[in-house]
């Protein structure tokens, strides 16, 4: 085992942006805003992104501007998430997010952004954090934060070695993002638009959502789906298991037992109100969602839901209420041209499942690896100058 040496982020870093203190103006296009909302588990995430004014980027950015692989971390509201700028796209920085950019001579940026993620840092960044509710860093704090340190050549390897699990990981999000286009697009095309296989042919009749086919229902959403309460689950009682536990903003934790068959359709309604998740094993479903039952095809009703609006804007609390929900309108296609869907929409799902599940093992396996090489416990100086592709 090697003896493990630290520096400090200041001693390490060449470059650090940080742009507390100013509020940008917001816009709904533009040049996209990195708040610390959007950094978790390594990534930037898809999806909605906060913007400000092209033209505002230089007057804003006049204390730096991000690069290609650098660092971001979040300092509050998560403190300590972790991201690499992997692209050259323009983007600004908000507040709770601050860049750092190692200096080449002293610290590999691929190591440096392992290391951050590592949980001796982590632990060091907790114990310089303030607040009681929630967890923030200043900026000269985290600067104090020590780094695991060995010879450039050490760090490289180990940077090389995780960056590999982290490549693949990133590969494969790409990929299920594609395909979840695919099928968005399918469905899109084929409901949204009407062009579905047969379409030219098709009589279409007046209806109270539009003109629609004449062999396809129209009717009320609970005529064919049932929205089902979620159980209360207090965070003591989830346990370690391979049973995902899902909340209003996604997979929120494991449990031992499921509480639905899957696959399923997952639907929030309190909290983040109208969210549809799908989930291909079985999960449980806890009392800030409800899951679907139907007895329609589920891939589409998994994209009709996406749909709808659910929100109540009465409601002094937002929130989705059920009977509100039933009342909205809902079609089904013909047995036939849902057949035809599934059957294209099947394979997709069945491969973004694979491609999930491959991430979860090459997550574990990252994981697993990171602190025994940042700690000094997998002694790699012996290796240091072996190509990479010998050494994994």
């Amino acid at each position: 085992m090697t003896v493990m040496q630290t520096r400090t982020v200041e001693e390490v870093t060449g470059t650090l942006i940080d742009y507390r203190g100013r509020t940008p103006r917001k816009a709904e296009c533009g040049v996209k805003l990195i708040t610390a909302k959007v950094i978790k588990d390594g990534r930037i995430l898809d999806g909605p992104h906060e913007y400000i004014p092209a033209d505002d980027y230089d007057s804003w950015m006049r204390r730096g501007l991000p690069e290609q692989w650098d660092i971001l971390i979040t300092t509050e509201a998560p403190l300590g998430e972790v991201a690499l700028l992997r692209t050259r796209e323009k983007v600004a920085l908000a507040q709770r997010v601050i860049l750092l950019r190692g200096n080449p001579t002293v610290i590999d940026q691929r190591y440096y952004y392992q290391a951050l993620k590592s949980p001796f840092v982590r632990a060091g960044l907790s114990a310089r954090a303030t607040g009681t509710t929630v967890l923030g860093i200043k900026q000269s704090e985290l600067r104090q934060v020590r780094i695991p340190y060995f010879a450039l050549p050490v760090q490289r390897l180990i940077g090389r070695i995780l960056s590999v699990y982290d490549d693949l990981i990133e590969n494969n999000t790409r990929r299920i993002a594609i395909l979840d286009e695919m099928a968005q697009e399918l469905y899109r095309e084929w409901f949204v638009n009407l062009r579905f296989p047969g379409h030219e042919k098709a009589r279409l009749v007046e209806s109270k959502v539009g003109l629609v086919p004449d062999n396809w229902q129209v009717g009320l959403l609970q005529e064919f789906v049932e929205l089902a309460y979620g159980k209360g689950l207090k965070s003591e009682d989830r346990c370690e298991g391979d049973i995902p536990v899902f909340g209003s903003s996604g997979i929120v934790g494991w449990h031992n037992r499921a509480l639905v068959s899957g696959p399923g359709i997952i639907v929030g309604r309190k909290g983040n109100v109208g969210s549809v998740y799908w989930s291909s094993v079985p999960f449980y479903a806890i009392d800030t969602v409800y899951f679907v039952r139907t007895k329609v095809c589920l891939y589409y009703v998994f994209f009709n839901l996406q749909n709808q609006n659910f929100l109540n804007n009465d409601a002094a609390v937002p929130g989705l209420n059920r009977q509100q929900a039933y009342s909205l309108p809902f079609v089904v296609p013909s047995s036939e041209v849902l057949h035809s869907f599934e059957a294209l929409a099947a394979p997709i799902f069945r491969l973004t499942d694979v491609l999930r599940q491959q991430n979860g093992v090459l997550s574990e396996a990252r994981d697993f690896l990171l602190p025994k090489l940042i700690s000094g416990e997998l002694d790699m100086s012996r290796l240091a100058e072996v190509p990479v592709e010998a050494a994994l």
